[in-house]
């Protein structure tokens, strides 16, 4: 049995670009990707996306019955809203027959060891679960973690995500209000994503910050994606991602699906950011929308760097400020 490789690229991995190259075995036809994830360099929210994107770009182009290998020996550490992505990313392309293989740096093997990458925490298959996740409540992050959001998973979904946020709770030694903002937060992400995504299981994974005095969540899916669902639920004059994008966060063309509940984005980014302080990013297909004290804006993408479902960032400050009243906010 014959076996050639010939080059179809010739891209230096330190330009975060791809190696392809094309493989025959008699007829046997497959296409083989080595994609390197860029150091972010910075714990800039903008910083790890520039990355994900990067990745994403190269990725689109993998195929079924392809092999991809996937480099992260440059990263010095890794971020929610990197390495959460990423993790997701593989577990679907292994899904859809493409096979992934990891090579790590040795900076970061260890933590990616512990926080459970790339498959993570999984309590429909672990046995016991409540315990191993209870080894994390000592420590300064959550591992990733799956939760399912399918048919007849409601009770472990729901004891699942109570556990994550007792610990976390823990963790960060919260107290007051601030309680009640990291529930509501998560609580809500994952009901859009039991609502609308049409997905067996969504992602979360969160690292708290000490000396900083911030916390990131990143809560996504590979899902339907905003307009997706959308259109599965027959939502009219919203065609494309950015208009999704802007019905969504201002809360308008949701009222329209009354067979489920709306979206709540736009309570979670008001409290977030003109509540706390804090900031709010949004991904879906081709578009992004970011919000912070500084800057809101809504930037469309080329498709080959969109993300199919909705991948949601939340910085999030460890106390709130004077006058900050969480009850403000609710709809």
């Amino acid at each position: 049995m014959g076996l050639y490789h010939i080059s179809q690229a010739n891209a230096d991995l330190s330009t975060s670009k791809h190696q392809l190259f094309r493989a025959f075995c008699f007829n046997l036809c497959y296409m083989k990707y080595e994609i390197g994830i860029s150091n972010p360099g910075s714990d800039d929210m903008g910083a790890s996306f520039r990355s994900l994107l990067e990745v994403l770009e190269q990725v689109g182009e993998v195929q079924p019955q392809d092999v991809l290998l996937l480099d992260l020996h440059r990263l010095s550490f890794v971020h929610p809203f990197l390495i959460l992505p990423i993790c997701s990313l593989i577990s679907k392309l292994r899904q859809s027959n493409v096979t992934v293989e990891i090579t790590h740096g040795a900076g970061t093997k260890s933590y990616l060891e512990t926080i459970l990458f790339p498959e993570g925490f999984n309590a429909m298959t672990t046995g016991d679960w409540g315990r191993q996740l209870f080894n994390f409540q000592n420590k300064t992050y959550l591992p990733i973690c799956q939760i399912p959001v399918a048919g007849g998973t409601t009770e472990v979904r729901e004891q699942l995500l109570t556990t994550f946020e007792n610990i976390l709770l823990h963790q960060l030694k919260l107290t007051g209000q601030m309680i009640s903002v990291v529930k509501y937060l998560i609580s809500e992400a994952m009901d859009n994503i039991v609502d609308h995504a049409k997905v067996s299981n969504g992602w979360i994974m969160v690292q708290n910050y000490p000396t900083k005095r911030f916390l990131d969540i990143c809560i996504l899916d590979t899902g339907l994606g905003l307009l997706g669902s959308y259109k599965a639920f027959d939502v009219t004059g919203i065609n494309t991602d950015i208009e999704a994008l802007e019905q969504a966060i201002n809360g308008k063309s949701t009222k329209q699906i009354t067979e489920t509940r709306g979206y709540g984005i736009d309570t979670s980014r008001r409290m977030l950011v003109d509540g706390l302080k804090g900031k709010y990013f949004l991904f879906s297909g081709s578009a992004f929308y970011i919000y912070t004290n500084e800057l809101e804006q809504i930037t469309p993408l080329s498709r080959n760097g969109r993300w199919n479902g909705t991948m949601l960032a939340l910085r999030i400050p460890n106390a709130a400020p004077v006058g900050f009243n969480y009850t403000a906010y609710l709809e």
